[in-house]
Order: C-alpha cells, then structure tokens, then sequence
C-alpha cells in the first residue's frame, strides 16, 4: 500500500479508460493519446511493489518478477531476515475501474494477503525433507550398505536408475543416478545426482587418505577416467562425523570448460560443473555421492545443495540414517 499502490492504481485507470478523454479531442490529439495509453501501459508492468511488504506480520523484501496476467503480476519475494533462505511468490493484483481508489487499494492488499497467507499455509512448518535412497535392496547377504540423501519436498527429484555392474575389472560395482532436480521458483538446481558403490577399497578409514583438502579427489575415488572430474579444482574440502561415528570426506570441485570450447580468451561465463561430493568407507567399501550442480542456478540453490550433500550417509539396512555434524576440520571456499 502507499504511494507505489497508488500510483499503479493511477496508471491502470489511464491505460484502461481512453474513450471518454479521446471523444472530447481531435484527431491529431487522440492519436498523441493513444502513444500515451499505450506508455502508460508499459510502464504499469514495469512498476514493482514496495522494496519490502509485510503480510500476517512477516516482512517479505522483493527480489524480481516471476510472471503476469490479464490482472495481476506475480513476484519473487524472500523472508526478511532470510534466516531460513526461503522464497515465495507474491501477488501483486492490478486495481479495477469503477471503484473509490481507496476501496482499490484496500482491495488489491487484501488480495495480495489472501495469497501470502495461502503461500504460508502450504508451506510455512510443512517443509520436510525425504530420504533418496540406493543400493538397499539386494538383501543382508549381499555386502552392500544402504545409502542415501535428503531432498527439500519443495524439490522435484526426476529420473532414478540403478545398475550392478557384471564387470569384475569395473572398480565400481554398483551406480544410482537421478536425471536432475527441479526447484519450482528458480527451475533446475541440479543436473545430475550420482552415487558410486567400490568392493573392496584399498583402506579401510576414508581418514587413511590423509586431510581431506590433500587427497587427490578423482584418482583416490576412482573417477579419473571422467575427464571432467580430473581437471576439476577444489575450492573446498571438510571432514564431517554421522552422530553413529562414521567419518566422511566432503569436497566442492568446480570444473571449467576446456579452453577450445570458450568463445573468448577470457574464458567461459558459467564453468561446466560444480561438484559437491562425499565420501566415506564403511565395511571396507567406498561409497561416494556426487552432485552435480546446475551452474547458473548455484548462487539461489547453493547453500540448499550444501546441506543435501551434508545429508549423505551409508548405514546397515537395521539402521536408520542419522543427522550429521561437521567435524573440528574443515576448509570452506564459497564458489563465485
């Protein structure tokens, strides 16, 4: 509400209503009106609320628009203070013709509200986050641990495939993979999601490769036949502990693409893949996740990214996964 409000109540009016204004003028000045209607028009969808609003007492700063309609514009809007990192989508209504400009004012907030409070209500405390699971389903006797990460229900996860690998030269017995994530405000997150089951690994403590910021992350983990994953950077390493004791490596990588492939001697705008990887031993067998960032989405879902790569445990099936804590040695560099 205030003078934002009403100065879109102004414009909409204007851009609406010509006719009256038009008959009472000649040719020449109903055709200068009709460039007027029709900047006036434009400027209306470029007019944004408030740099803040408040709705059920909690303030929202607006971010950018989303999208419009016949009578309304929808707009990205994120809790102030951003404790909890969440968006949601606010309603901004354009005000009709043929009523007092207070009564539209008061009715397009009511409006607004109404969605806030319906954007709340499906979300506000119902955020929960499911456990993606892999590998749990050859039974006790087969020597392979059930593992897993958590995804935000707000998050659609799409595509799972499972192979166990017939090849006994294959380091990697079993893979899961999932196509991507799609997060319904900013679109796909996530461009692929994969876990990796090694028999046999040659220590029996992930801790046995040394700090986590000097392992040489593609060769230990038996990637370095992925070239992406050979000529990735580390810009971040951490040693994490599962409340059940169990110890994890996790890694952010970045991986830019190869010279030949950027149009300029500057370099490519977005690298081809951000990594944030784990992984642990557990009953002498190496388990990794790697997540496999969408890069021009990384700045809205990064931290969110962080915290499913931070929820990735390997337990026994008669066990379930427990939240995790990041240890007393860690190294972090956030990615540009």
């Amino acid at each position: 509400r205030g003078s934002a409000g009403a100065r879109q109540t102004r414009v909409a009016r204007a851009s609406r209503s010509p006719a009256p204004m038009e008959a009472q003028a000649g040719c020449g000045t109903a055709f200068g009106l009709q460039y007027l209607y029709r900047f006036l028009d434009a400027a209306a969808k470029q007019i944004m609320p408030p740099e803040e609003v408040t709705v059920e007492r909690t303030r929202f700063a607006v971010q950018r628009p989303l999208g419009e309609g016949g009578f309304s514009y929808v707009y990205l809007v994120r809790e102030v203070p951003d404790a909890r990192g969440q968006d949601f989508a606010l309603k901004r209504v354009l005000l009709q013709d043929g009523q007092d400009e207070d009564e539209d004012e008061d009715a397009a907030q009511a409006a607004i509200e109404a969605s806030m409070k319906d954007v709340l209500k499906q979300q506000s405390g119902e955020q929960t986050f499911p456990r993606q699971t892999a590998f749990g389903s050859y039974g006790s006797g087969s020597g392979v641990m059930q593992a897993s990460f958590e995804v935000s229900s707000l998050w659609s996860v799409i595509g799972k495939q499972e192979t166990k690998s017939n090849d006994t030269t294959s380091t990697k017995s079993h893979e899961a993979s999932w196509s991507s994530i799609i997060d319904p405000v900013n679109g796909k997150v996530v461009q692929g999601v994969y876990l990796f089951h090694s028999p046999r690994y040659a220590t029996s403590n992930i801790e046995n490769l040394g700090k986590p910021e000097n392992v040489s992350v593609a060769k230990a983990l038996g990637l370095d036949n992925d070239d992406t994953y050979r000529r990735a950077d580390m810009l971040g390493s951490a040693r994490r502990v599962a409340k059940d004791g169990q110890v994890y490596y996790d890694w952010e990588m970045v991986a830019s693409p190869p010279p030949k492939e950027c149009p300029s001697a500057v370099g490519c705008l977005y690298p081809d893949h951000i990594y944030l990887m784990s992984a642990t031993v557990r009953g002498g067998d190496l388990y990794v996740l790697s997540v496999d960032a969408f890069p021009e989405n990384w700045r809205q879902a990064g931290n969110s990214l962080r915290r499913l790569r931070g929820s990735f445990e390997v337990t026994p099936e008669d066990i379930a996964p427990l939240e995790s804590k990041v240890g007393t040695e860690a190294t972090d560099a956030e990615v540009a």
